[in-house]
């Protein structure tokens, strides 16, 4: 059995014992789910519905900024098109069929193998970097007890406030020689920097407000929710062999607000979000396609029929 069949095997695997594993608990647990989930307001589902929006609207700049760092111009619309048409792809089997679309789509727009390779490198480098730092400051700075029950040794040398004050600075620093080197020593503008920066942090911002929206009122500081959401979706991005992350997402989240709620609550109001998340993503992605087409032919025009 080769390689890329023993993965594809895994990946199939997974799915099926994550629905299996989620029927099964939510069937033994339903009365004790349902009581969780009917503490939700209209108004709180409806506010998580629209964080969830602007944070998905933002994300979709970073695509366009990507093609601007290769010097392809494409505009915000064709950006948020094809980001939201190809990401329908991760919940296929294989996990990877996001990453396949939007590759194919720059093939077809004239972009060049290494230029296509450069602009989904830096895109993903700055999503998975941007949402690491948010999670890991927030943790640091309002947290201390889920860091410490992780990393005791960061608690036991009270290293909390030092990291959370290096963080940023480490980033940038980090995302500036990155850029330096990837790109052959041509940097980006400093406004596009900033402007990548200023996006990507309101972005997980409303998206953990989205996440907290859906938890009961006063029940979690925003803090909380926004520095495990933010980790926690890292981890399920990173983890290919699980579409869409579902599962891992959801397994670090009752981990690390395990401190605040029982995991009958957190898995209740994480597997609801997730249902918000994937609607958006249905929506976004079948509402652009339908209004502006997917612009895959060279110039943003689209292919010939």
């Amino acid at each position: 059995m080769t390689g890329k069949k023993f993965v594809n095997i895994l990946k199939w695997l997974w799915i099926a014992v994550t629905i299996a594993g989620a029927g099964f608990y939510f069937n033994a647990n339903f009365n004790e789910i349902s009581v969780y989930l009917s503490s939700v307001s209209l108004m709180r589902l409806g506010l998580g519905f629209l964080f969830l929006l602007i944070g998905k609207l933002l994300i979709a700049d970073i695509t366009r900024l990507s093609m601007k760092q290769i010097n392809h111009n494409m505009t915000y619309l064709e950006a948020l098109t094809i980001t939201s048409v190809t990401q329908l792809g991760k919940y296929l089997p294989g996990g990877i069929w996001h990453f396949a679309g939007k590759f194919g789509v720059y093939k077809a727009r004239g972009i060049s193998v290494k230029k296509a390779t450069q602009a989904m490198i830096w895109e993903n480098s700055w999503l998975l970097s941007s949402a690491a730092v948010v999670g890991g400051f927030t943790l640091l700075i309002t947290s201390k007890e889920t860091v410490c029950s992780f990393l005791p040794f960061i608690c036991v040398n009270n290293l909390t406030g030092t990291l959370a004050i290096i963080m940023p600075i480490l980033w940038t620093s980090v995302m500036l020689i990155f850029e330096w080197f990837f790109f052959k020593k041509k940097r980006m503008c400093s406004t596009d920097f900033i402007l990548t920066m200023t996006e990507q942090i309101p972005a997980w911002i409303f998206l953990g407000l989205s996440l907290w929206m859906v938890f009961p009122p006063s029940s979690v500081s925003f803090a909380n929710i926004l520095g495990a959401f933010s980790i926690s979706w890292v981890a399920g991005y990173a983890a290919v062999f699980a579409p869409g992350g579902i599962g891992i997402r959801e397994l670090l989240l009752t981990m690390l607000l395990g401190n605040y709620f029982s995991n009958f609550e957190v898995t209740a109001y994480a597997t609801l979000h997730r249902v918000l998340w994937v609607i958006i993503e249905i929506i976004l992605g079948a509402g652009t396609a339908l209004l502006f087409g997917i612009p895959t032919g060279e110039n943003g025009g689209k292919l010939p029929k």
